[in-house]
């Protein structure tokens, strides 16, 4: 038997989990819970990591009065993108959030230093706005002097294994989306750093996913009341990657989709897929573990649907997400479409305004603000839909037969927007687990703790320990239809 913690934090919550794994079966329980939205300060967004730091020693103490003071392991998955910079003390402050990138400013630089298609080629990254290099970029644009006391980059959750204890490095899975990483030789890009003037200390220490990378601090030990010498393992630092791992899959013939704030669409692939057709398309090459590679596309997620709650709850206090989706079912059928990727549904704000503003300035029916459930079934159906239209550009281009569609994550509590997303791809979809990524993250622990073998055993043991259900498509022929009415709306 081993034991591991897990911290898993995602955009709306993190978590610290303990993982048991014992005769091939993995017991997964929730030691606490806590928001980890973004703090404004001064018109900027930030992430409060101290605050996160904190929450990881208080899901320690809990795991300490539980289970005692003996711990096989502890590692931590978060969001990608966003990073601290320490600086020649080694200290890091509070690292900006990708929420604050609207601007398209960066563009012009990639095109002009190095070219879109040729930086593509190197990186095989999608090209989002709020990208680690386009940060970096705007940065610099704002202030020249940005990185001159930078010495080293480390990615958030990176960032909390170094205050833990680690050394300072990085995991391979979440520098790999940040477009300074040659997907190829597995290591950071000299060209990319030399044609946006990046300093090479910037390029901390590559691991991967189960490296042991150092062990927790004593004097965290100390006050937690964990022994001396717990081990500090990472897992795959990028949460997508993480909740890849513990897809409960079988054979090859499988997609998924990891289902939060974000949904990342992605197939698991032997190798990159960096050509001209990827890069038209715009999808990425996300790292997974063990050597695979992520075939990965963004799409906004319920991200829509918790903005729209903040504001709901405004005039209906306790408003749950169980509640949404009641409303939703009442509600009318293809009532009209948005594109969950609009530019205008990326920041915070008050979305369910946004919402109605789009459809009449689209040209379709506006819904009130307030009718939850019409709006929220306008969203539920759209990100169906928009599912789809993504799978087919990942099959597309990279030959993948897809018999089985997972969808893992929070989201796949969603039981309406399972069968909705099974009736518009045309497939089964298998729901759960819903805490996917803790469970890659304890199963990469484990792996490197040698208590697993590799993903293959990883996933047997994924299957021996959740229940799943799965969704089989329903009306296909009245999806079909609508389906080509979501096409014509989006591309209008």
């Amino acid at each position: 038997m081993t034991r591991h913690f897990a911290v898993d934090l995602g955009a709306e919550s993190g978590r610290c989990m303990v993982g048991t794994l014992d005769q091939g079966v993995l017991r997964v329980e929730e030691l606490c819970r806590f928001p980890t939205r973004v703090c404004r300060i001064r018109e900027e967004y930030y992430w409060n990591i101290f605050r996160f730091y904190d929450e990881i020693l208080r899901g320690l103490k809990l795991y300490v009065e539980k289970y005692g003071p003996q711990l096989d392991s502890i590692g931590v998955d978060t969001w990608g993108c966003d990073y601290c910079l320490p600086d020649h003390t080694g200290a890091i402050g509070l690292p900006k959030s990708y929420r604050r990138m609207v601007s398209q400013e960066p563009y012009a630089v990639m095109e002009e230093k190095m070219g879109r298609m040729r930086l593509y080629q190197h990186c095989g990254i999608q090209f989002l706005d709020f990208n680690t290099l386009n940060q970096l970029i705007l940065e610099r644009m704002q202030d020249p002097a940005y990185l001159d006391d930078a010495h080293g980059l480390l990615f958030i959750g990176d960032a909390l294994h170094y205050l833990l204890g680690a050394p300072a490095v990085c995991e391979y899975s979440t520098a790999s989306i940040s477009q300074l990483v040659d997907t190829a030789a597995r290591q950071w890009d000299g060209e990319i750093f030399s044609a946006f003037d990046l300093p090479e200390r910037l390029q901390t220490k590559l691991v991967f996913a189960g490296d042991p990378i150092g062990t927790l601090s004593d004097s965290i030990a100390d006050e937690v009341g964990l022994v001396h010498g717990v081990r500090l393992i990472t897992p795959a630092v990028h949460d997508t990657a993480s909740a890849s791992v513990a897809v409960p899959a079988e054979g090859g013939n499988w997609a998924s989709i990891s289902s939060g704030t974000w949904s990342l669409a992605s197939v698991e692939l032997d190798a990159p897929v960096n050509n001209e057709e990827s890069y038209r398309m715009n999808i990425s090459n996300s790292a997974g573990v063990l050597g695979k590679s992520l075939f990965l596309k963004n799409i906004m997620g319920l991200w829509i649907i918790q903005q729209c709650k903040y504001r709901w709850e405004e005039q209906n206090p306790g408003l749950t997400y169980g509640r949404i989706v009641e409303l939703a079912q009442a509600a009318k059928p293809f009532a009209a479409w948005l594109d969950p990727d609009d530019q205008r549904f990326f920041q915070p704000g008050d979305m369910p305004v946004r919402i109605s503003d789009y459809l009449r300035e689209t040209g379709q029916t506006p819904v009130a603000p307030d009718d939850i459930g019409q709006m929220a079934r306008i969203v539920y159906e759209s990100l169906a839909m928009k599912y789809r239209c993504v799978f087919e550009k990942i099959a597309a281009v990279s030959g993948k037969t897809m018999e089985t569609l997972h969808i893992t994550g929070g989201g796949s509590n969603n039981g309406m927007l399972n069968q909705f997303t099974a009736d518009a791809m045309g497939l089964p979809v298998v729901a759960g687990p819903a805490e996917c990524s803790a469970m890659g993250n304890l199963l990469m622990q484990a792996y490197g703790c040698g208590a697993v073998s590799g993903l293959e055993e990883i996933r047997q043991v994924v299957r021996r320990s959740v229940s799943l259900e799965t969704f089989r498509p329903r009306n296909h022929d009245l999806w079909e239809a609508a389906y080509e009415q979501f096409l014509r709306q989006i591309r209008a």
